[in-house]
């Protein structure tokens, strides 16, 4: 998330090799349309996902299905949860190996999305389906040495059990859905203050995520960016709130977050694949405003 990242394969990599806050209620005194829908919905499992500098304390087992994955951050240093799936057949040690040769990711490893970073002492959930087979969780944020958290050991194989019928397969009814294009985020509709549930859809035809970041008063998302490609010295100027990490074209995920009137920022920082620059580089950071 909070990267520069140079390619896919080159993160998965180094992971591989190296081993495998309460709540706020929300300021609505009346539940929306789409929250009152999703009470027809199966609830999703949960499952509690603690970052530390610099592994993850997960269970290795996860029933398939709609599952919310509650990422909190014990660490010093911002974290994440990126969910990968490994196909049938394959394994960790065929992830490295294949991706020695340069080149993007084999089709048989695909991103399912994630909770986005949060800061040391926070915490925020993501909800994704799966689907029965192979996974990893990755930290792809870098530590002020430029040295990813995967590449220290932040790398952690569960696996997904079971299979999901009707409503365990769906995902929670949203409040807002953020499409994700090349190189855009397009809001169904605009983002108001209390507690919400977002659907994000990557509509584009390569791999995105988005980071939701709340601006502090007076800044930007430029000094955001400024701020990490400087090696995150001083003060941050924004609180990253989660989202969803990064998803494969076609791919959906919802993310909860409480939303208090002010600045907010949408980034991607996954890198393009024809050039690799970083795609919040081809314009895709966007600077919202909720009340």
């Amino acid at each position: 998330m909070f990267s520069l990242r140079p390619s896919l394969s080159v993160l998965i990599i180094a992971g591989t090799l190296t081993g495998c806050n309460p709540d706020r209620p929300s300021s609505d005194t009346q539940p929306s349309a789409a929250a009152k829908a999703s009470a027809t919905r199966a609830t999703p499992a949960v499952v509690t996902v603690t970052a530390n500098d610099f592994s993850f304390d997960a269970p290795g087992q996860v029933p398939a299905g709609a599952v919310t994955m509650r990422l909190v951050n014990h660490g010093k240093e911002l974290h994440h949860a990126q969910i990968m799936k490994i196909d049938e057949g394959k394994t960790m040690d065929d992830v490295a190996k294949a991706l020695q040769n340069p080149g993007p990711p084999p089709r048989w490893v695909k991103f399912v999305g994630g909770p986005n970073a949060v800061a040391p002492g926070g915490e925020t959930h993501a909800t994704s389906v799966l689907s029965p087979g192979n996974y990893a969780y990755l930290c792809f944020i870098p530590s002020p040495d430029r040295v990813i958290h995967a590449a220290k050991g932040m790398v952690r194989p569960f696996t997904v059990t079971g299979g999901p019928s009707g409503s365990q397969a769906e995902l929670p009814a949203p409040d807002v859905t953020i499409k994700m294009v090349d190189y855009d985020y397009q809001l169904s509709q605009p983002l108001t203050p209390g507690r919400r549930t977002i659907r994000v859809e990557n509509a584009g035809p390569q791999p995105h995520e988005l980071a939701l970041l709340r601006l502090a008063p007076g800044k930007t998302t430029a000094d955001f960016v400024a701020w990490e490609r400087g090696g995150m010295k001083g003060p941050p100027p924004a609180q990253p709130l989660g989202g969803v990490v990064i998803l494969d074209q076609g791919g959906s995920a919802v993310f909860s977050a409480d939303l208090t009137p002010g600045d907010y920022a949408l980034l991607c920082f996954v890198p393009d694949s024809k050039d690799g620059k970083p795609h919040l580089a081809h314009g895709m950071m966007k600077t919202i405003k909720v009340g």
